[in-house]
C-alpha cells in the first residue's frame, strides 16, 4: 500500500471509523466470465457436474491462457476498484487459473501490479494445485508443482494453497506440495472440506496453515482440530455456499467450540462473483447465525490473522497500521 503524507485535516465528526475489511480469500485476478454456469446451477447441476463437461476451473484456465497480462489486469481492475470503494483495504489474491509455470506467474504478476497501483494492500498466494490441466496426469502434475513450479515461483507469492477435496488433490498430495512449499519459505493456506469431508481442516492444522477455508462439509473431528489450534483460522465463504445452493458452513458451531472464524468473499468468476465484503457480513449474520459484532471481527481482525497480519492490521489501535474506513452510518 502506498505511503501518504497528509497535508490537511479530515473532519470525521459524525462519521463511524471501522477497520478496513481484510478479504483473506479471493481469486480476483482472472479473465472472462462463466455466466452460463450460473444458469446451469439454477437448473440444478452441481459444481462437479459442470466441471465434468468442461466448465468450472478448466473454463477459466482456457480463458487465462489465451489472454495477455495487460488484458487480465484490465479485466480484473473493476473488481479491485469496487472492493476498495466498499471498504476492503487488504485483499489476498490467488493464482490457480494458469496451471503451468508461466501462466501461474502471469496471474501473480497481475496481482502484483494491483499492489503497486491501487490503494489496497495485496497479499499473493500461489495456487497451482487448483486442478489438473486438461489431458494431464495427476501424478505428473503434482511432480511438476513440487519440482518446477514451486521453486520457480516461491519468490512471487507469500502463501501456497492447495485445493484438497474430493476429485481434486488428496491429503497425501497436499502434504507433499505444502511440505515442499514450507521448505522454500512459503506460508500455507488450504481449501478444505468444501465438496466433501476429506480431513481438510485437520490437515491444515497439522501443516500449521494460517487458514482452512470453505469448511462446508467439516466434521466434528475437524472442528475439534481447529478449536485446539492457536494458529489456524477457519475462513468461511458464504457467497459461495449461496451460489452453489449449499448449506452454509457451521459458523455458530465452530465459534461455540472455540475456533477463530474469518469471513471472505471468495471472489471468482464461477461460484462467487462478488467482491463485496459488506454483503458477506450480511450473509454471515442472516445465514450463519453470527452476531453483527462477530461478523465484523471475522471480516477484519480474524481475516488479518488468516493472512499473518493480525499484529499490524484488522483493528484500530496504537502501533498498528492506520488502516480504517470512514462511514456515514448512524452507529
Amino acid at each position: 500500500m502506498p505511503n501518504f503524507e497528509w497535508d490537511e485535516k479530515i473532519d470525521c465528526r459524525g462519521l463511524v471509523a471501522l477497520p478496513g475489511f481484510v478479504d483473506s480469500h479471493t481469486h480476483a485476478v482472472f479473465f472472462g466470465d462463466r455466466s452460463l454456469e450460473f444458469a446451469m446451477r439454477a437448473e440444478g447441476r452441481s459444481y462437479q457436474e459442470i466441471a465434468a463437461i468442461g466448465g468450472g476451473i478448466s473454463s477459466s484456465v482456457e480463458k487465462v491462457q489465451a489472454a495477455s497480462l495487460d488484458e487480465i489486469v484490465c479485466y480484473s481492475q473493476p473488481f479491485i476498484e469496487r472492493a476498495l470503494q466498499l471498504g476492503t483495504t487488504t485483499m489476498e489474491i490467488k493464482s490457480g487459473y494458469g496451471l503451468s509455470m508461466e501462466e501461474e506467474r502471469k496471474l501473480l504478476q497481475a496481482a502484483k501490479r494491483f499492489g503497486q497501483t491501487s490503494d489496497m494492500e495485496i497479499v499473493h498466494t500461489y495456487l497451482g494445485a487448483h486442478a489438473v490441466p486438461v489431458g494431464g496426469s495427476q501424478p505428473d502434475y503434482v511432480d511438476e508443482i513440487i519440482n518446477t513450479q514451486l521453486p520457480a515461483l516461491c519468490d512471487e507469492a507469500e502463501f501456497c494453497d492447495v485445493f484438497m477435496d474430493e476429485g481434486y488433490f488428496t491429503r497425501e498430495e497436499t502434504l507433499q506440495i505444502c511440505g515442499r512449499a514450507k521448505e522454500l519459505g512459503m506460508k500455507i493456506k488450504l481449501h478444505a472440506d468444501e465438496l466433501a469431508e476429506t480431513s481438510g481442516a485437520a490437515t491444515a492444522v497439522e501443516l500449521g496453515a494460517f487458514s482452512a477455508d470453505h469448511l462446508l462439509r467439516i466434521s466434528n473431528d475437524g472442528i475439534q482440530s481447529l478449536a485446539g489450534s492457536t494458529h489456524t483460522i477457519a475462513t468461511l465463504l458464504p457467497v459461495t455456499a449461496l451460489s452453489l445452493r449449499a448449506s452454509y458452513a457451521p459458523a455458530r458451531k465452530l465459534m461455540d467450540a472455540g475456533c477463530a472464524v474469518a469471513i471472505a468473499t471468495d471472489c471468482n468468476p464461477g461460484s462467487a462473483m462478488s467482491e463485496n465484503m459488506q454483503f458477506v457480513i450480511t450473509l454471515a449474520v442472516i445465514g450463519m447465525q453470527m452476531s453483527p459484532k462477530e461478523a465484523l471481527t471475522a471480516a477484519t481482525l480474524n481475516g488479518a490473522a488468516a493472512l499473518d497480519r493480525a499484529h499490524t492490521h484488522g483493528s484500530i489501535e496504537r502501533n498498528k497500521v492506520a488502516d480504517f474506513v470512514l462511514y456515514n452510518i448512524p452507529r
